[in-house]
């Protein structure tokens, strides 16, 4: 089948400009098969030789190249072949995030503006499918020449003694000049792609307006691996100081950066802080109360929190404390005398503000809420569990109005289990999350924006930010401390 089809391809040729010449002979130098004329006329200073003594060499030699370029040629052809296509669907998420982004901030701007962002959505794509077109071309072209070699190849290598003289010779040159065509789409020396770089305007407000971009890195400083069971609370009190609690343990742990035990004090709650002028704040679940000690956990002050428990808490701007209370019926399934609120208290125990209900007074803000964090802008962040293995992060302005809820836009998994929330000083929200295994980050207005840190086998549980470090705490135990450039 092969033979016939190059025998009708290659077919025996008269010299073109000498008729009835057949052609004998194959001139080195213009790479073509001549005639005698030609040998005496335009080729006489030329490299060549006969048929018959080329063919000699060229049955030699011709198997072994085919062999060496399915071997070592074809396949990167292939792979060049994937890469296109894989552009081709890169093209496609680029231009969905550069839209998002733009539409993301067009929906704040007034409606003067919303054309310019139309008409800048209409040029990414139009780059992006003039860029796609030219990968599919180059696709096309390329999926040809391959198809083409690979037939070539395979014909010369099983055929070469079989086919006519001059058919060979054909195929050789043609396969040369297509194998290197073929080779000058093999090296993804052609990129293009769109990306849309929010501008800068001369009037400020409309800077702000359109948005400023962030360099954010973290590098590994430090990891303790001292403990073997999840971390579930985290405060660091120094760059280097930090107190941790572990599942199934009634104490707190406060450790040096090296994992040394610089002091342990027994916790009846899950959770503590230290205020601005050092003092521990603590809940106890089983007082129904929240305690304020001096370092040396001498009793300050102590207040009731009854009839509900006190479980996580968190320190504010004003050094106040947010505390998440619940009563002690079902964690998930509630009835309406069920109450799941935050409380901003201060230290003495004045209730500031209460935050259980939406604007309607009626609807729940939380099912079971647990860690909290108080942005820069006095937004107030709530992890909200509503279901042993599926939650939400729930930010509410400070008079309690809700500014938006997250539950992981753009995750593969269906399921999202946030587990801390802190919040950098640029007012970023920084979340850690079972199921993707990484540190989201989202801006002050909800928009995600990447995921800060992603682990292979590592759970991230509990998350909290000193100075330039932020803390770290996994489900297996491990405490990691990252260098945070912002």
């Amino acid at each position: 089948m092969a033979t016939s089809l190059y025998k009708a391809q290659f077919a025996l040729k008269i010299c073109e400009n000498h008729d009835k010449k057949e052609l004998h002979a194959y001139c080195k130098t213009c790479d073509k098969k001549v005639c005698t004329t030609c040998i005496k006329e335009e080729h006489s200073s030329h490299d060549w030789e006969t048929i018959t003594d080329i063919l000699r060499e060229k049955k030699h030699s011709l198997p072994e190249e085919c062999k060496e370029i399915r071997a070592k040629k074809l396949p990167g052809l292939k792979k060049d072949l994937h890469r296109l296509e894989r552009k081709i669907q890169e093209e496609d998420t680029r231009f969905e995030q550069n839209k998002s982004v733009l539409n993301g901030s067009r929906q704040r701007y007034i409606d003067g503006i919303n054309k310019l962002f139309d008409d800048r959505i209409d040029v990414c794509q139009q780059k992006s499918e003039a860029a796609k077109q030219i990968y599919k071309d180059k696709r096309v072209v390329l999926k040809q020449k391959v198809e083409y070699l690979d037939m070539v190849t395979t014909a010369l290598d099983k055929d070469i003694n079989t086919l006519p003289d001059h058919d060979i010779l054909d195929m050789e040159k043609e396969m040369r000049g297509e194998l290197e065509k073929a080779l000058s789409y093999s090296d993804d020396k052609y990129t293009c792609t769109t990306v849309f770089v929010p501008g800068q305007m001369n009037m400020k407000v409309l800077e702000n307006m359109i948005g400023e971009i962030h360099s954010v890195s973290v590098e590994e400083m430090n990891e303790i691996d001292r403990y073997s069971n999840v971390i579930t609370s985290i405060k660091p009190v120094s760059d280097t100081n930090i107190w941790v609690k572990v599942y199934d343990d009634s104490h707190m742990k406060l450790l040096d950066g090296a994992g040394e035990e610089l002091k342990v004090m027994k916790t009846p709650g899950y959770d503590l802080i230290t205020s601005r002028g050092g003092d521990i704040v603590l809940s106890d679940v089983e007082k129904r109360s929240i305690s304020v000690l001096t370092q040396d956990e001498k009793t300050i002050s102590t207040f009731d929190t009854k009839p509900l428990y006190p479980t996580f808490i968190s320190k504010t701007e004003n050094d106040d404390i947010l505390v998440t209370l619940r009563d002690d019926g079902d964690s998930y399934n509630l009835v309406p005398t069920s109450r799941r609120i935050v409380q901003r208290m201060t230290l003495t125990g004045k209730v500031l503000h209460t935050y259980e209900f939406r604007e309607d007074g009626k609807t729940r803000l939380f099912t079971l809420p647990s860690k909290t964090a108080e942005n820069k802008n006095k937004d107030v962040c709530v992890i909200n569990r509503l279901s042993g293995d599926n939650g939400e992060l729930v930010v509410l302005h400070k008079d309690g109005r809700v500014k938006f809820t997250y539950r992981g836009d753009g995750l593969e998994s269906e399921k999202f289990s946030p587990g801390d929330v802190e919040c950098d000083v640029k007012c970023r929200i920084l979340l850690t999350e079972y199921y993707s295994r990484a540190i989201h980050m989202l801006s002050s207005e909800g928009m995600y924006l990447c995921k800060l840190c992603q682990y292979e086998q590592l759970v991230p549980t509990v998350i909290s930010i000193y100075g330039d470090n932020i803390w770290c705490g996994f489900l297996d135990g491990k405490v990691k401390v990252y260098k945070y450039s912002h």
